[in-house]
């Protein structure tokens, strides 16, 4: 059987937003808002990080944690939390992302028999955006191939879909949401840096830039990933606006 984790990668220097983590959302830290949305998927649920106090909160709220040393990037920390555990396939949850609710991450793990059939594929949660939230440099933006079949490419300046008028989207963005193999997982932590992601400042261009497929796994539900203390303020909105 193939047994599968959820992990969520988090660390307290955010350049743009110290302490992120443990920032408050409807009456407790991000990161525990996170993981219990994840829980509710039935899956494993593991904090990775290397910080002691965000060790101590998921302690705080029994939520399950595994200290790391300092990674540059999530993907890097989750391959060292995730080494030796047996599991089969890793599903990377940013620990920024609030509004990925548990429908939306069993979406992207019903479409794990991909990952058999394809053995060079990472599938990456997607959302259609205004051309408004385009031209917002925190937002990492996709360009889809016609058939939603893999992602071309990643940037954080705006990057068309389709023609202006022709009903389709024409932005979309990447979450912080991914699915992959745990031997892909170990495969793109041991690939060197690319040119593009140096430039893009997205880890993912990695796979793509050695040849290697990025699957697009379209969310339905507004998502808002909080990288500064604004976009704090606008998921809390939108929480009180569903409650």
């Amino acid at each position: 059987m193939n047994k599968t984790a959820i992990f969520i990668p988090a660390r307290m220097g955010s350049i743009r937003f110290p302490g992120k983590p443990l920032a408050p959302i409807d009456g407790v830290p991000m990161v525990v808002y996170c993981a219990r949305n994840a829980i509710k998927t039935g899956l494993e649920v593991y904090v990775c990080t290397d910080s002691e106090e965000i060790m101590a909160v998921c302690s705080l709220y029994k939520i399950k944690a595994i200290i790391t040393p300092h990674c540059e990037t999530g993907t890097d920390r989750i391959a060292i939390a995730a080494k030796n555990m047996g599991l089969s396939y890793a599903i990377n949850l940013q620990g920024d992302e609030p509004l990925i609710d548990c429908e939306s991450i069993n979406l992207i793990v019903s479409m794990l028999p991909i990952l058999e059939k394809k053995e060079n594929a990472i599938i990456n949660a997607i959302k259609d955006i205004s051309s408004e939230e385009a031209f917002d440099p925190n937002n990492v933006k996709c360009a889809v191939l016609e058939n939603s079949s893999t992602i071309q490419y990643l940037s954080r300046k705006p990057l068309l879909n389709s023609e202006e008028g022709s009903g389709k989207p024409n932005y979309f963005k990447q979450l912080g949401l991914y699915a992959m193999s745990i031997n892909n997982l170990q495969k793109f932590t041991n690939m060197p840096k690319g040119k593009l992601e140096k430039a893009e400042r997205i880890e993912l261009l990695r796979w793509i830039e050695n040849g290697n497929d990025l699957i697009p796994c379209q969310i339905v539900k507004e998502t808002i990933s909080v990288d500064t203390p604004s976009d704090l303020v606008k998921v809390l909105n939108k929480i009180k606006e569903n409650n």
